[in-house]
C-alpha cells in the first residue's frame, strides 16, 4: 500500500496558539520517518518471539509479544503480512526468502522479574498514623480514609518489569535494522497478598502500554512541534515585533510575514527574519524559509540565525527521506525503471531491439526487468526481437548464448535476427552488493553504447 507524505502542516488557529508568558508558539504538524528504516520493505513476516529463559511465564510474555505486534502492524495497513510458516518452508527447502518477504521481524525477552514487596515498620506506622487521623475525624470520613490510607500503603505490593527488543532482518541480504528496546514496569497492591493479580497479567498490560507507539517505529509518522517566535532585544523595535506578534496570534500570518520581512529588510533584526522563517514553514514554504535562513546567516552571522537554519535543514531532511516511502515498487521494478531511462537515451530512432538475459542466477528478478522494459518499449512503438526468434538462430547455429559469450557471438545473432541494438541484462554480485548490469552494444558498429554504473540506483 502506498504511504502518503505529509509535509509539515500548519495548526494555526486563534484558540490553538499557546502562549507562556510573552512567548508566543506556534504548533504545527509534520511528518517524521519511523525509527526503523522500512523504506522499499512491503512484505513482512513476524518471528515469534524467543522467550529470555525457558520458563512458561517468558513462553507467555514471548507469545502475547508477537500476538500484539502482529495486530498493531497489521493496524497500520502498509504492508502485506506473510506467514512466517511460508518463511520457515522456503528455508528448510533451501528456497530464497526474498520470493516471498521483504523482511522478517524478529523479537526476544530479554527481561521478566516479579515480587511482592511487603510493608516495612515505618510504612506501617505511617499507615497506621493515617487510619488513626481519619478515624478521629468521623466514623463516615474514618472509612474513606482508611481506604485511601491502604491504597498509599497496601500491606504486599506486586512489582513486575518486562524488557523486549525487536529489529528487522531484510530478506535479501540479512541486513539487520534496529534494534528498538523497550521496557516498563507495573505495581499492584493489596493487603490480601492472595488477592495480588498473576504476574503475567501485568506483564501482559506492560507489552501493551509499551508497544502503544508501535507505530513510530515501522511507518511514517505525524508528530507535534511547538516554534516560540524570537524576542527583539532592540527596543527601539518591540513595538514593531509587538504588532506582528499580535497578527500571529490573530491568525493572520501573510500579514504577519510581511511585517517580519519589513522589519528585517529595515533594520536587519535577526530576531524579525527567524520569526519570518518560522512563519514560511508554518506555512508549509520550508524551502524559502531555508532560503531566508541562508541569506540572514551569510549576512550576519548570528548565532541565533545558524541555529534555526540547523534546525531547518534537519526538517528538509526528514522531508527528503520521507520521500523514499511513497515508493512502494518492488526492488525490480525500481531499477527496471532506471535501466529502461538509461537505455532510452543511447536508442537511434527507429532501433530494433533484442533483449538477453544473461544472468546466470536471480533469473526471476532479470525476467522481471526484461518484461517491464519489453512492456515499456512496444508501448513506445519500439521493435522488439522476439525471444522465441533468437532461439531458433541460436539452435542452428548450435550457440547457446549462456555463461561468457564474446561479442562477436552477439553481433553474429544480431544480424540474423534483424537486431541493430543489443541489450544485455544481467545481475552481479551478492546480498548488499547486488545490483543490476547493463549493457546496450550496437550490433552494427561493434560499439558499446552504454554500461550500467555500481551506484544505489543500480542496486537490487
Amino acid at each position: 500500500m502506498k504511504r502518503k507524505i505529509w509535509k509539515v502542516v500548519s495548526l494555526i488557529v486563534l484558540p490553538a496558539l499557546i502562549l507562556a508568558g510573552c512567548a508566543t508558539r506556534i504548533p504545527l504538524m509534520a511528518q517524521r520517518t519511523p525509527n526503523l528504516d522500512t523504506a522499499g520493505i512491503q512484505r513482512i513476516a513476524i518471528a515469534p518471539f524467543s522467550p529470555g529463559v525457558m520458563t512458561s511465564d517468558h513462553q507467555a510474555i514471548a507469545n502475547a509479544l508477537t500476538s500484539e505486534v502482529m495486530e498493531r502492524l497489521s493496524a497500520t495497513s502498509a504492508f502485506t503480512l506473510v506467514s512466517y510458516q511460508t518463511v520457515a518452508s522456503a528455508r528448510a527447502q533451501g528456497v530464497d526468502i526474498s520470493n516471498y518477504v521483504d523482511a522478517l521481524l524478529v523479537g526476544r525477552v530479554t527481561r521478566f522479574s516479579s515480587n511482592i514487596v511487603s510493608l516495612g515498620p515505618l510504612q506501617v506506622t505511617a499507615r497506621r498514623e493515617l487510619e488513626a487521623r481519619a478515624a478521629a475525624l468521623n466514623p463516615i470520613a474514618g472509612i474513606a480514609a482508611r481506604a485511601a490510607a491502604a491504597a498509599a500503603f497496601p500491606y504486599h505490593r506486586l512489582v513486575v518489569d518486562v524488557a523486549f527488543d525487536y529489529y528487522l532482518v531484510r530478506a535479501r541480504d540479512g541486513l539487520i535494522i534496529g534494534p528498538i528496546g523497550r521496557a516498563g514496569r507495573s505495581t499492584r497492591g493489596h493487603d490480601n497478598p492472595a488477592s495480588l493479580p498473576a504476574p503475567i497479567t501485568l506483564a501482559t498490560g506492560i507489552v501493551g502500554d509499551q508497544l502503544s507507539l508501535f507505530y513510530r517505529d515501522v511507518i511514517p509518522h505525524t508528530v507535534v512541534i511547538r516554534r516560540v517566535l524570537e524576542s527583539e532585544p532592540n527596543s527601539a523595535l518591540r513595538p514593531q515585533m509587538n504588532a506582528a506578534q499580535t497578527l500571529v496570534r490573530q491568525g493572520n500570518l501573510v500579514a504577519a510575514q510581511y511585517s517580519y520581512m519589513a522589519i528585517w529588510e529595515n533594520h536587519g533584526s535577526v530576531a524579525a527574519a527567524i520569526n519570518a522563517a518560522t512563519i514560511y514553514e508554518a506555512m508549509g514554504a520550508l524551502e524559502s524559509a531555508i532560503n531566508l535562513m541562508y541569506h540572514v546567516v551569510n549576512q550576519t552571522g548570528a548565532l541565533n540565525a545558524s541555529g534555526a537554519l540547523a534546525r531547518l535543514n534537519e526538517e528538509m531532511e526528514e522531508l527528503l527521506g520521507l520521500a523514499a516511502f511513497e515508493d512502494d515498487r518492488t526492488p525490480a521494478e525500481r531499477v527496471a525503471e532506471h535501466a529502461i531511462s538509461e537505455v532510452e537515451r543511447v536508442l537511434s530512432e527507429g532501433a530494433r531491439v533484442w533483449i538477453h538475459n544473461n544472468a546466470v542466477a536471480n533469473q526471476g528478478m532479470v525476467n522481471d526487468v526484461i518484461d517491464n522494459m519489453v512492456y515499456t518499449f512496444i508501448g513506445q512503438g519500439v521493435p522488439i526481437v522476439e525471444r522465441q526468434f533468437i532461439d531458433l538462430i541460436t539452435a542452428e547455429q548450435e550457440l547457446h548464448l549462456g555463461g561468457s559469450i564474446s561479442d562477436s557471438d552477439f553481433i553474429s545473432v544480431g544480424n540474423l535476427a534483424g537486431a541493430d541494438t543489443l541489450v544485455i541484462i544481467g545481475i552481479t554480485g551478492a546480498g548488499a552488493a547486488r545490483r543490476l548490469q547493463v549493457r546496450v552494444l550496437d550490433i552494427e558498429t561493434a560499439t558499446v553504447r552504454m554500461q550500467s554504473g555500481t551506484g544505489a540506483l543500480w542496486s537490487l
